[in-house]
């Protein structure tokens, strides 16, 4: 199990040059990656996208890489030698000169430097492509080996918290029946209190018994009991997955929040209800730590 949280950073020589390859990531619904390329690497971006890709399923992946000379210069010196003798027969048509010829170098520029400059060397883009490979090879390692020490950490406490709703599911079901009993018998003393008051003799008890079963069969949770301890052991199970289990995880959290939103309409019990809160507040803590599982 991997959190989507994580940094790496790989360096690596490519001829003259050395390439840093640098990569984090955070939290996302799904995975957004974002690249910065020197001028001179980015024909490979597409291949840098689908590096991340086939690494990880989730996260928002931000990628910086920079190269620096490290080096002897391979700059080379390209002259217009057409510009330079336009500017010289200029000068010479202008009257300052008799030939283009006597036309010193330095009034040449003095005119215009656009005729000659410096340019590096082009670097061989096989060269280039194996440095980046390997810098961006030993980022990424570092990357997912930060997200799986986190995942772990994360596993570890999630497993915690998923004994913990256990216990409390058993405490609310060691309550729910005399949870149920005790609203049972307060609504017959309530509904023959009012027939007696407005003297519905008439009215046979087994209806009133009747009516009181159902009523308080409306407020039992016994389903709502079963179906959360279910996914309470689905959640447990997920947890030694190896694939990526974020979102199975954030599904059965959904439900489970159901479950206990559904306990607590039906419960009227202040020993249920206080167990029911406490539930939903470490329901909720587990929520917050998913958000960060790949």
């Amino acid at each position: 199990m991997n959190s989507m949280t994580g940094f790496g950073r790989g360096t690596a020589s490519a001829g003259r040059y050395e390439i840093t390859f640098e990569i984090k990531s955070v939290n996302s619904r799904f995975l957004d990656i974002f690249i910065k390329l020197p001028a001179a690497l980015t024909a490979f971006e597409d291949s840098v996208r689908q590096a991340v890709r086939n690494a990880m399923q989730r996260g928002k992946v931000e990628i910086t890489v920079m190269m620096r000379s490290v080096g002897d210069s391979d700059s080379v010196v390209v002259v217009d030698s057409a510009l330079c003798q336009q500017i010289r027969q200029t000068l010479v048509d202008q009257g300052f000169y008799k030939a283009a010829a006597d036309v010193p170098v330095q009034d040449v520029l003095a005119v215009s430097t656009d005729w000659i400059r410096t340019e590096n060397a082009p670097v061989d883009e096989d060269v280039l492509k194996a440095g980046l490979e390997s810098a961006m090879k030993d980022a990424i390692e570092g990357l997912l080996t930060m997200r799986g020490r986190e995942g772990a950490a994360l596993a570890v406490e999630l497993r915690r918290r998923a004994d913990i709703l256990e216990n409390l599911l058993h405490e609310i079901d060691e309550h729910k029946d005399a949870a149920v009993n005790a609203y049972e018998e307060r609504l017959t003393q309530r509904l023959t209190a009012l027939l007696e008051k407005i003297q519905a003799d008439d009215l046979p008890r087994e209806r009133i018994v009747q009516e009181v079963a159902i009523m308080a069969d409306k407020t039992d949770i016994t389903e709502e009991i079963v179906r959360f301890g279910t996914h309470v052991v689905q959640l447990k199970n997920t947890l030694d997955e190896s694939t990526a289990i974020g979102r199975k995880l954030d599904f059965l959290v959904q439900e489970m929040n159901r479950e206990v939103n559904t306990m607590g309409s039906k419960g009227s019990d202040l020993s249920v209800v206080d167990r029911v809160v406490r539930l939903k507040s470490e329901l909720e803590k587990v929520r917050e730590q998913i958000q960060n599982i790949e």
